[in-house]
């Protein structure tokens, strides 16, 4: 079941990320000068774990309606998933064999790999969608005693504790890599099942306002998209450790960089789902921009896309020191555009091996 829009959203997600990481190279911050996140304020990740909630709720509400079947769908994610994070973690261990480990650092290595401890750099969104469906997993064997709304009790026990814990992973409990405190970041995605559950009730809502109040809604949530981009007060939470990192609120997920996230969410959602006068012409350019097959394919495979940034950002990483200035300013936007052509190739070698088995059968 694929939702076309919600697609070519994750597709502009990946193809920011790309650029984001891009800009993360040395020398290379101007690239950030072309990325939403000059308006918003707000980077990839976050969004990309709202859609992912918001479509296990959805999936749920329209062909699961049953926990027993949810279950399953997120062992097989979560198998997927999994198996495409080994593949991610490829550059890590190909370094760790360039700079000569013997067996035994290359085998801890290998260890931390398998424990989702180390290796997927510039990956860590993997991780993530790893420990929200395995947490969701756990608890929808409870759903067949509880409603779907008690499960978000125990998602925000444990964000509320991980406010209190400065270190990545879940609760410390990570490498190197696992600088997001999933613990934390695990509460947003819950949070999007949940409203993924009640989209229709939702849309039934958003569709069944006049058009004078749906304007309101979408000049408000307009005017909180944008604004939030200068709300940078974050309280402390706790006591700050020293050497924490300067974007340690994002990483934590502080309350206020979530409702931050949440804002910008809602003023896209209600600008998607209705066009009125005077809003019209934005409906009509974001489903237009949302709906172009560059942005759909990439969505459609974006497990595939996330492993396939990584090595070509790991070998982006590893050419840029031979590079002067404009060099590397021209093989940035040749690896931006050849990850942005990537999809077509997925898409029609997957169409073309689907219509090779249908002819065999």
């Amino acid at each position: 079941m694929r939702f076309d829009l919600l697609d070519g959203v994750r597709g502009h997600l990946l193809f920011m990320m790309m650029l984001a990481h891009l800009a993360a190279q040395p020398g290379m911050s101007y690239l950030m000068d072309v990325h939403h996140a000059r308006v918003f304020q707000i980077l990839d990740a976050e969004f990309l774990v709202v859609l992912s909630g918001l479509l296990v709720g959805i999936l749920y509400s329209l062909k699961f309606q049953d926990p027993g079947r949810l279950a399953q769908f997120l062992r097989q994610r979560i198998g997927k998933i999994y198996r495409y994070y080994l593949i991610s973690a490829g550059p890590f261990l190909i370094l760790l064999v360039l700079e000569g480990a013997g067996l035994g650092p290359l085998a801890f290595g290998l260890g931390e790999v398998l424990l989702i401890q180390d290796g997927g750099a510039y990956s860590d969104i993997l991780p993530i969608y790893i420990y929200c469906f395995a947490l969701l997993f756990v608890l929808s064997f409870a759903l067949r005693f509880v409603p779907q709304g008690a499960l978000l009790l125990p998602s925000g026990l444990i964000y509320l504790v991980s406010l209190f814990n400065y270190e990545g992973g879940v609760f410390g409990w990570g490498g190197k890599f696992l600088v997001f405190d999933i613990a934390a970041w695990q509460f947003l995605f819950f949070i999007s099942y949940y409203l993924g559950l009640h989209f229709r009730q939702i849309l039934d809502w958003l569709n069944g306002v006049s058009a004078g109040a749906y304007l309101f809604l979408v000049l408000g949530t307009g005017v909180l998209a944008l604004g939030q981009r200068w709300a940078f007060w974050y309280p402390v939470i706790g006591n700050l450790p020293e050497g924490v990192a300067e974007n340690w609120f994002r990483m934590q997920l502080h309350p206020v960089h979530l409702l931050r996230t949440l804002a910008v969410a809602a003023f896209f959602t209600v600008a998607l789902v209705r066009a009125v006068r005077g809003t019209a012409w934005l409906t009509a350019v974001l489903r237009w921009y949302f709906s172009l097959p560059l942005l759909r394919y990439c969505g459609v495979w974006a497990i595939q896309m996330f492993v396939a940034h990584v090595y070509m950002i790991a070998l982006f990483a590893a050419l840029l020191p031979t590079w002067d200035a404009g060099q590397s300013f021209v093989w940035a936007v040749l690896f931006q555009g050849a990850y942005m052509v990537l999809p077509f190739g997925i898409h029609y070698v997957m169409a073309w091996q689907r219509r090779r088995a249908a002819a065999l059968s």
